[in-house]
């Protein structure tokens, strides 16, 4: 009459780590980074407000660990450097 009762296979999905950042400047998931192994740096730009800096990484480190060294450097009142596409101009950024 009625068959075995199967038991469903529960998968866990893997979390992956990000790609994209949110910016501490303008709060937008807009943060890309590009890692340069050669050169052992990360070029963290956002997308939204423009804000750009270069972070020093060992050959070990990934993306978030740039991330992270970045995100210590802004909030400890360091500079990033910020490009105005309109006009070309670069200026130095100093929020708090």
């Amino acid at each position: 009459m009625g068959g075995r009762k199967r038991k469903k296979v529960v998968r866990r999905l893997r979390k992956t780590i990000p790609k994209i950042f949110a910016c501490p400047n303008c709060g937008e998931k807009t943060l890309g980074i590009d890692i340069d192994r050669e050169t052992n740096e990360a070029t963290i730009k956002c997308g939204r407000c423009q804000i750009e800096d270069v972070v020093k990484i060992s050959n070990v480190e990934q993306a978030v660990d740039a991330y992270g060294k970045f995100v210590d450097k802004y909030y400890n009142g360091d500079k990033a450097v910020i490009k105005n596409e309109e006009s070309g101009d670069v200026s130095e950024s100093k929020d708090q």
